[in-house]
């Protein structure tokens, strides 16, 4: 069945492809949020506090008005590639990755599944633990990779919740609508943080598969995890768990015009040497 919300929302995502100034990210009133993750090392650094934070938004100073550290549920949203490129044994390992994912979820988190080929597809509706997977590989062959990470950053912004989209593909494409610009200006938008994960041997040379994804991953956040076939569960877990120990930071703007693109960095004071992931930037109204 072709995915529900991609003819409710592809006249909005036309209207935002075609008027870069309009924002999807979800900065209100209340202020902007940010997902920071702050790493020494390879450790997760899990105890700093508000005062522990500089950021700068279009290169003006702002003052960080809260740091919550895993204080909130997650969306999590799974979009999994069905195409004929993905063997049996493949989609099978994809279909045990998924119910190992669903099974590790909070019971306040919820999580939802779209796989597609040429065709975007509901593999579980968004839902509470435990997770009712259905998941077939349908239609016609073909790969729409671009369609469904766009669709999937379509995000409608969740102050009580953290939103997090996992994309496991080879990034390559062949039927698509839209085409790369669209789905970069989507990842500017949304409000999630994507991981993207790319399968298979390491040592192969997929250039395009890697900075499409990178791309991605780097605009909202996340990073690009490359994992062997046999590892993929447990790399995915990994980066959820990741992203539940980072920081939702947020702060009222303030010195910077609000509509357009803002550029955002984010650092620890006092120079410490931690290393800090967060969204590039976001579009404000």
């Amino acid at each position: 069945m072709t995915h529900p919300l991609f003819v409710l929302v592809l006249a909005a995502m036309l209207a935002v492809v075609q008027a870069p100034a309009q924002p999807k990210f979800g900065a209100t009133r209340h202020g902007v949020p940010i997902d920071v993750a702050v790493f020494d090392g390879d450790h997760v650094v899990m105890d700093l506090g508000v005062a522990d934070f500089e950021i700068r938004d279009n290169g003006v100073p702002q003052t960080p008005t809260s740091a919550d550290f895993n204080a909130l549920p997650i969306d999590l949203r799974l979009v999994f590639d069905t195409s004929g490129s993905i063997s049996e044994d493949e989609l099978a390992r994809y279909l045990k990755t998924m119910r190992q994912v669903a099974a590790a979820l909070e019971p306040r988190d919820r999580c939802e599944i779209i796989t597609f080929n040429a065709r975007i597809a509901d593999a579980a509706s968004r839902q509470s633990p435990p997770i009712t997977i259905d998941l077939k590989r349908a239609g016609p062959d073909g790969t729409a990779f671009v369609d469904a990470v766009t669709l999937a950053m379509v995000t409608i912004p969740a102050p009580d919740r953290r939103q997090i989209t996992i994309v496991l593909s080879d990034a390559l494409d062949n039927t698509s609508f839209f085409d790369e610009a669209a789905m970069l200006d989507a990842a500017r938008r949304t409000d999630a943080v994507v991981y993207t994960v790319l399968p298979g041997d390491a040592t192969v040379g997929r250039n395009v598969s890697v900075a499409r994804l990178q791309a991605v991953s780097l605009l909202t956040g996340g990073r690009l995890v490359r994992t062997p076939q046999h590892a993929v569960a447990s790399e995915v877990n990994k980066a959820i768990r990741e992203f539940r120990q980072s920081y939702v930071l947020r702060y009222e703007l303030e010195g910077v015009p609000a509509a357009g693109w803002h550029k955002l960095d984010v650092r620890v004071r006092n120079g410490r040497g931690y290393r800090v992931r967060a969204r590039l930037g976001y579009f404000e109204r």
